[in-house]
């Protein structure tokens, strides 16, 4: 499994979040920029370069505004309900975890 850590040190806004993640997943430039767009293209899958299974680790998130923490966290409980979507559609698991370390 890759793991792939961002550092969120010199976030500023919640686009500096998206552009960050977006690139780590290789996903394309139309790709939208919301918790359900992440779930759409991590979880379903066959829209960014980077498939499951991976984990992104978030560092550094306690220098970030408040607006860009609860972006992050609000990102990483939609890709879990997602994933559980996945298992009970799918009855398989989907590795793809958020994990956010201040």
């Amino acid at each position: 499994m890759d793991t792939i850590e961002l550092k969120a040190t010199s976030w500023k806004s919640i686009n500096d979040f998206y552009d960050a993640i977006l690139r780590a997943i290789g996903a394309p430039e139309w790709h939208g920029r919301s918790p359900d767009a992440l779930v759409d293209s991590m979880i379903w899958g066959g829209i960014n370069a980077l498939e499951p299974p991976y984990t992104i680790r978030i560092v550094g998130t306690a220098a970030t505004p408040e607006n860009v923490r609860d972006c992050i966290d609000t990102t990483r409980w939609a890709i879990e309900e997602g994933r559980k979507d996945y298992q009970k559609q799918l009855g398989g698991d989907i590795g793809v975890t958020i994990e956010i370390i201040s």
